[in-house]
């Protein structure tokens, strides 16, 4: 039998409204390497459905609304969430920035496959103040649901545009799925005149230190329709006064870790 034109139109705008509603769920095994060398193994879960993402690890929350523009990070033990605005600014930007979240990267040679998926690697680096930060992409363009994070991830960097968190370089081709974010401190410079006795044992304390290390691995791509309060910060969470504390962000010098694949 055939089809009428009204008929065939009907079904194709259906099939279109039902790829644009489609989310992403992204399983991930995450393992956090510190500055002792003792590994913290964990798992997350990305969720991404048009402008928003949501980012759920063992102890916080992190909804990212691009047509907000905000962030909003929940503490769910707590039940308090704090809330940014984007581009982020200052000491928030700062806390930010050092995740790697933000990071910029660039095509380089090989690839590998992960989860099934063949994937082109990256890499990038930045400074943010004394804090170094290093990156490692296997990015994957045949990934389920790759045209719709691509989208994201090009939209959340416009918003970034001109800011202290800019997003600088390329935008991969598709949905890292294996990471690593490499995250040290460059020592000061010792002052010539220092005693010698003292310097030898700060050369000595800075060649020890390691860098924190997050190395993060897909499991698991699904595509389906997320419901819409899946992004909205439930209403009998508290609003609390920053929104670093409720990230658990370092408030001494050490970096954090990185809580993303969407660098």
């Amino acid at each position: 039998m055939r089809l009428t034109v009204a008929a065939t139109a009907a079904i194709v705008f259906a099939l279109a409204a039902t790829t644009a509603s489609a989310g992403i769920v992204i399983s991930q095994d995450v393992v956090v390497t510190d500055d002792t060398g003792k590994q913290h193994n964990s798992e997350q879960t990305v969720m991404l459905q048009g402008n928003k993402q949501k980012t759920i690890t063992p102890d916080r929350v992190i909804i990212t609304d691009l047509d907000a523009g905000k962030m909003y990070v929940l503490a769910p033990a707590l039940k308090r969430v704090g809330q940014v605005k984007l581009p982020p600014t200052g000491q928030i930007a700062m806390i930010f920035a050092r995740t790697g979240m933000f990071m910029g990267y660039q095509k380089s040679s090989g690839g590998g496959k992960e989860a099934g998926y063949d994937c082109q690697n990256y890499s990038g680096s930045e400074q943010t103040g004394r804090t170094k930060l290093e990156g490692t992409q296997c990015v994957a363009s045949a990934a389920a649901g790759a045209a719709e994070y691509v989208a994201f991830r090009k939209l959340l960097a416009g918003k970034l545009k001109g800011s202290t968190v800019e997003i600088k370089g390329e935008i991969p081709d598709g949905i890292p799925v294996s990471s690593t974010v490499s995250i040290g401190i460059i020592p000061f410079p010792i002052p010539s005149d220092f005693p010698p006795d003292q310097a030898a044992k700060i050369k000595e304390s800075n060649a020890k230190a390691k860098p924190l290390t997050t190395t993060i691995k897909v499991t698991k791509v699904e595509v389906k329709s997320l419901p819409a309060d899946t992004f909205i910060v439930p209403a009998d969470y508290k609003k609390s006064g920053a929104a670093a504390p409720a990230a658990g962000a370092p408030t001494t010098s050490k970096p954090a870790a990185a809580t993303s694949p969407a660098h």
